[in-house]
């Protein structure tokens, strides 16, 4: 019987190269660590590949919603920039407009902590 997916798909994708490695530097690694340094920069490492792979896995997703989010926003601002430009100028002064910025400023925030600290976000949203 012969595999039907082309050699491409026969390949672990990079999000399960990335899982790979940090899973063998969390449960094989880190235990045999005794130097403190070495310990904490194999940590940093650990932290960091959980980091990409949570952006891997769906960073881009949440990326383009909260884009989509800013333009919807008063002024429909294209970037961060044009943002910055609007609140500069006093068009989110008001309560609606303000409400709306907050709004899309909890959700970016979200995004964040979704990749770097995804324990404290579980715990804030409860």
């Amino acid at each position: 019987m012969s595999d039907e997916r082309d050699a491409y798909e026969q390949h672990p994708s990079a999000l399960d190269l990335i899982d790979a490695a940090r899973e063998h530097l969390a449960t094989r690694v880190l235990p045999a660590i005794t130097d403190p340094r070495l310990r904490f920069e194999t940590l940093v490492a650990t932290h960091v590949l959980g980091v990409a792979s949570r952006e891997l896995s769906r960073g881009p997703e949440m990326a383009a919603a909260t884009d989509a989010a800013r333009a919807a926003l008063p002024g429909a601002p294209a970037d961060d920039a044009a943002l910055c430009r609007l609140i500069e100028q006093g068009r989110y002064d008001g309560a609606e407009a303000g409400a709306a910025l907050r709004r899309w400023m909890q959700s970016r925030t979200e995004l964040s902590l979704f990749a770097w600290n995804p324990l404290f976000l579980m715990r804030v949203k409860g």
